[in-house]
């Protein structure tokens, strides 16, 4: 009985990835067959895949064209395939994608190297489609160079905010954190982490301070977040923490689905990476997650919020409807 009524509700909902690598193109029919609404893909990443992690943790020029490539190469894909996907630009665009049984992509970049020091990069990217900026990935860079936010990172805050971008604090250092938190007006994600009380990563003075400015935290599903063995019931977990600490409407599913073969598996290796799991194998999985949910004993209204309603109302603050 459960299983069906875990069926029911996940056909009714929206269903949001935050964040996620794997291309767009193949996913699609996987994101079709498990229901999932809308996933925010990465056009860029703060490291040049193909010279690798410690080639690219000093290296300072390329980083726009890397970023304007994968811009190109993620619009390129969308266009291809009209009758399964949409670009999203507001919130009701990923209504209508479910309403109408399309898949909606939401464009994001992990890092801020490609802007340069500049903010014109943003604003170009932001008349592309770009929703979603993570400040920071693994190296130093303009926006925090030092560990804090500088007077640069700053000023892409206030723009991001303006121009109506979610900011993402996803792997910053910690004083930047809270630099972040004090200067921003509008909603902040962690778009894939996890609660330190249950396994790793964020404290609950964190988590709090992302529900403060109205934001929220995308439970990441993959192993280095979960444990060794990710679990469904695992990502619940962090769910009920989050839940119980600042309530349901500021936990949302991460995910973080990337590659697992070629550069990708060389960039996990150099970063001390041995298993690459997830609570489910792909998006065709997501149900499971619906699932996982009923039997924690969450309502539906619930659910509907975390399976992709709290993102969906960041999204509504930060760039519209």
């Amino acid at each position: 009985m459960n299983k069906d009524l875990a069926d029911q509700i996940h056909r009714r909902a929206v269903v949001v990835v935050d964040h996620d690598h794997r291309p767009i193109g193949p996913d699609l029919p996987l994101m079709l067959a498990g229901g999932v609404t809308a996933k925010v893909y990465q056009v860029t990443l703060d490291v040049d895949l193909v010279t690798g992690f410690k080639a690219s943790r000093t290296r300072t020029e390329g980083w726009l064209r890397l970023a304007t490539q994968g811009m190109e190469d993620a619009l390129r894909e969308i266009e291809a395939h009209p009758g399964q996907c949409v670009l999203v630009r507001s919130a009701g665009d990923v209504l209508r994608a479910k309403q109408e049984g399309l898949v909606a992509i939401l464009l994001g970049a992990e890092g801020g190297r490609w802007l340069e020091e500049s903010l014109d990069p943003l604003r170009l990217f932001h008349r592309l489609g770009l929703r979603e900026l993570q400040l920071t990935w693994a190296f130093p860079n303009p926006l925090v160079p030092d560990g804090c936010l500088s007077p640069f990172g700053k000023e892409v805050v206030a723009e991001c905010e303006r121009l109506g971008i979610l900011v993402d604090v996803t792997h910053i250092q910690e004083q930047a954190f809270h630099d972040v938190i004090g200067v921003a007006r509008k909603p902040v994600i962690v778009s894939h982490g996890s609660a330190r009380s249950v396994t790793v990563d964020l404290s609950d003075d964190h988590i709090r301070a992302l529900a403060s400015t109205g934001g929220l935290l995308g439970i990441h599903f993959y192993t280095t977040y979960l444990g060794p063995t990710p679990t469904p019931e695992g990502v619940v977990r962090q769910i009920d923490h989050v839940a119980q600490l600042v309530g349901i409407d500021h936990v949302a599913l991460g995910v973080d689905f990337f590659p697992t073969d070629g550069v990708w598996y060389d960039l996990q290796v150099s970063q001390g990476a041995k298993d690459l799991r997830w609570a489910v194998k792909d998006m065709a999985g997501m149900p499971q997650i619906t699932n996982a949910l009923v039997e924690g004993g969450y309502s539906e209204m619930d659910i509907h919020k975390v399976l992709g309603g709290n993102f969906l109302r960041v999204c509504r603050e930060v760039f519209g409807e």
